[in-house]
């Protein structure tokens, strides 16, 4: 199995056991960064920083992880836990011609979102000496356009797709909750067809609900252990991991991905990838596997229930 890890890595802070997407608290980056980065080399995994142009000036040089692309389009205020703070991209709102303050991408027209990427890219390549090819999409929220922009801008892994889920921003209501990565069809993002993107979903865990230690408050880490173990159990080639950079900046968060990655590396024939590594793999037919996540139950799920968890998670 290759397991491969995709940090939206961006400005903010813990509070609470929650992440605050704040402009100002840039140790999101420049602390949440190597904080990771000493995780992952203990246990030998590797990293893909999905990097914010906006970031670039705190994220640390020289690193021997892997730079892609990360994209808050727009420029509008939310309040969450007490806090009010922007979603957007600084760098983008000032270098792009944006015709809306939409945080979605998908309600962007095609070029727009174009030059979006390909100035995000440039920032990057300009900034850190490398040129992204992997994208992670704010709130992962893409479209055709977004697909067509991606591959015209030379992007090669899209990393963006919580599989089988449609809230209001964003919709991978087609693939089914196990799903490994596929080229997208010209017509739908969500269908198999033979473009030069592989689109790799996050994995999900029973009955949803993406892999990230920053849910871990709400369902517990063994929640997440018996995801990996209906994925093993399977042989299924791929497990996806995501978060985001400032949730490293907490003591519980690195403890919980700590354990998590020692968990995943005492198993055997675990290869630790890049996202840049990932390929499309030999067809896999999968089930749901319902006895890890009966050994996995908690105090969290059980306290909050299932509608209260599945809520939690999203």
């Amino acid at each position: 199995m290759d397991v491969i890890i995709v940090v939206h890595t961006e400005f903010g802070f813990v509070h609470a056991r929650e992440v605050i997407p704040d402009k100002n608290a840039t140790e999101g980056v420049s602390k949440g960064v190597p904080n990771l980065i000493k995780v992952a080399d203990r246990h030998g995994a590797k990293v893909t920083f999905a990097v914010m142009p906006e970031v670039v000036g705190a994220f640390p040089r020289d690193i021997n992880h892997e730079v892609g692309l990360h994209i808050h389009p727009g420029w509008e205020e939310f309040w969450q836990s007490g806090f009010t703070f922007h979603v957007g991209d600084k760098y983008l709102r000032e270098h792009c011609h944006q015709s809306s303050t939409s945080t979605v991408l998908r309600g962007y027209p095609y070029k727009e979102q174009l030059d979006m990427i390909q100035t995000g890219s440039d920032c990057i390549t300009e900034s850190l000496g490398v040129r992204p090819t992997t994208f992670v999409a704010g709130k992962w929220s893409i479209d055709n356009n977004t697909v067509r922009a991606l591959i015209s801008a030379g992007v090669e892994r899209d990393c963006s797709a919580p599989a089988h889920s449609r809230p209001c921003h964003y919709d991978w209501s087609k693939l089914p909750r196990i799903c490994m990565p596929y080229r997208p069809s010209e017509h739908d993002y969500q269908e198999k067809g033979d473009l030069p993107l592989l689109i790799v979903p996050i994995s999900q865990m029973f009955h949803a609900g993406n892999v990230n230690p920053e849910v871990v408050p709400q369902v517990g880490l063994s929640w997440l252990k018996a995801c990996f173990t209906e994925y093993y159990s399977q042989r299924m080639p791929l497990f996806h991991i995501c978060l985001h950079s400032p949730c490293m900046t907490d003591p519980y968060f690195l403890s919980v991905m700590d354990e998590f990655l020692g968990f995943i590396a005492q198993h055997r024939n675990i290869n630790f990838r890049f996202a840049s590594e990932v390929h499309e793999y030999a067809p896999v037919n999968p089930s749901t596997r319902v006895v890890p996540y009966l050994l996995g139950l908690n105090r969290n799920i059980l306290g909050l229930g299932w509608k209260a968890a599945f809520k939690k998670i999203f």
